[in-house]
């Protein structure tokens, strides 16, 4: 089960479930963190499969000439 943050890590106000920010400072919370860190990887594995297919495509066509 996961841990709802009762606070901000920043300014140490009361953070409403779920939110993103928080509403005294803007901080972002623990968990918008953790979601855009997990956002960022999935960008970076879905370029590094764009960028393969690419080179693949490329190899192959280079090995065909």
């Amino acid at each position: 089960m996961e841990q709802v943050q009762g606070a901000c890590d920043n300014c140490g106000a009361a953070i409403v479930a779920n939110a993103a920010y928080c509403d005294k400072c803007g901080a972002r919370t623990r968990r918008a963190r953790r979601l855009v860190r997990l956002a960022i990887r999935v960008e970076l594995l879905f370029f590094l499969l764009v960028v393969g297919i690419v080179i693949g495509f490329t190899w192959i066509y280079s090995a065909q000439r």
